[in-house]
């Protein structure tokens, strides 16, 4: 998650209207007293920046001026002021019924202790779209062969999300192998899955996530309350991998993406 958590970062520190301090926490963390007093002081807006954090910044207490920056499915549910981790499961349908048209059976794979909810979230999404699908837990990377190999001849596409035991720089090249010989395409988790041989993927301009998480803590703390201009998704597609898979766009669909590699 640390190129588009910095990303995110950086545009919220060039668009903030307040000083921005970082506080990190460990990914095991439990205790939130420092965190809880931080929020306490006068004038602080918390932005919590990924899921994790997100998640985190749930205990605090319900006075705190918390913006959810990527945020986690609780904060969501909540309706929280955030932004989401993930482009929307039902844009994410959407797309891959125009790229995709002819899959109907979509393979997920997840660690089940980072992403259990986030999978089941996408999944019941791709359900009601009308997408059966195969979810398949991956508790350590020594697992991941396995997994895909029970999704080879099942699965008509592999729907990844970022996930840091599953889609990882040292699995990229095994991954991407075992789409191109089972021809099972991927939807990498970003564009730079695409850029190695994915076929397309999803995901935000994280500028504009940090931009619109600076708008959301100007309006937490009195400064802002003008409309939130929401991130757009942007679409990149690999063109040569959709020759290999047999996949013809045509020139209006192709005019319809951001990026083309």
């Amino acid at each position: 998650d640390a190129p588009r958590i910095e990303a995110t970062l950086a545009a919220l520190r060039e668009r903030a209207t307040m000083p921005v301090d970082v506080m990190t926490i460990p990914a095991d963390a439990s205790d939130t007293s420092a965190a809880s007093r931080l929020a306490a002081e006068r004038g602080t807006v918390v932005v919590a920046l990924g899921p994790a954090a997100s998640d985190f910044a749930m205990k605090l207490p319900a006075a705190a001026h918390v913006v959810h920056c990527l945020a986690g499915a609780d904060a969501l549910r909540a309706g929280l002021p955030s932004v989401a981790s993930e482009v929307p499961a039902g844009e994410q349908a959407a797309w891959l019924a125009r790229l995709l048209p002819n899959v109907r059976t979509v393979a997920f794979l997840f660690d089940p202790s980072r992403n259990a909810r986030r999978a089941e979230a996408l999944a019941a999404a791709f359900h009601a779209t009308g997408y059966k699908t195969l979810p398949r837990p991956v508790p350590t990377p020594a697992a991941l062969p396995a997994a895909l190999e029970s999704i080879a001849g099942r699965a008509e596409a592999l729907v990844a999300f970022p996930d840091a035991t599953v889609f990882t720089r040292e699995s990229s090249r095994g991954v991407l192998l075992f789409s191109f010989r089972k021809r099972l395409p991927l939807v990498g988790p970003n564009d730079a899955w695409v850029r190695m041989g994915a076929l397309y993927a999803i995901d935000w301009d994280y500028r504009e996530v940090g931009a619109a998480c600076a708008r959301l803590a100007a309006r937490e703390a009195g400064f802002a309350d003008a409309p939130l201009p929401a991130p757009r998704p942007r679409v990149s597609v690999n063109v040569k991998s959709a020759a290999h898979f047999g996949v013809a766009w045509d020139a209006p669909l192709l005019r319809a993406v951001d990026v083309r590699h």
